[in-house]
């Protein structure tokens, strides 16, 4: 089922129940990733004479998310005006924050123990006691 609101704005999301999960996630945990997500980089995505190809948008997140899972970006490509939404990555942790409710350490939800003692060991880093 195509999302007729978007198509009229020149807007195919290539996987629309994946990509409604990720961006649920990023609602229920990344409040000002969303917010930049929906107002900032959605709009931007609607106006015409873009090149085709593929592009990708990084998304503003903390630093200690990036240096634990990567960077927070947007994968879309343009063919005859037309914008194709194809992933938010990364997929993993998205996903995982769209299930249910994750433990969170300083702000970042984590779903493993191996995440949670990766961005410990990064906190500690950034404080300089390694």
């Amino acid at each position: 089922m195509v999302n007729t609101y978007l198509l009229k704005k020149n807007i195919v999301i290539l996987d629309e129940n994946d990509y409604r999960k990720k961006v649920k996630g990023l609602k229920m945990y990344f409040k000002k990733s969303y917010k930049h997500l929906t107002f900032e980089i959605m709009p931007s995505l609607t106006e015409y004479g873009k090149k085709d190809g593929i592009y990708s948008i990084d998304i503003p997140i903390d630093e200690l998310f990036i240096k634990c899972y990567g960077k927070l970006q947007l994968y879309f490509s343009v063919k005859n005006d037309l914008v194709i939404i194809e992933d938010i990555t990364p997929c993993d942790i998205l996903l995982q924050c769209h299930k249910g409710i994750l433990p969170i350490y300083h702000g970042i939800p984590y779903y493993q123990e191996r995440d949670l003692f990766k961005l410990k060991l990064l906190e500690k880093n950034n404080e300089g006691k390694i």
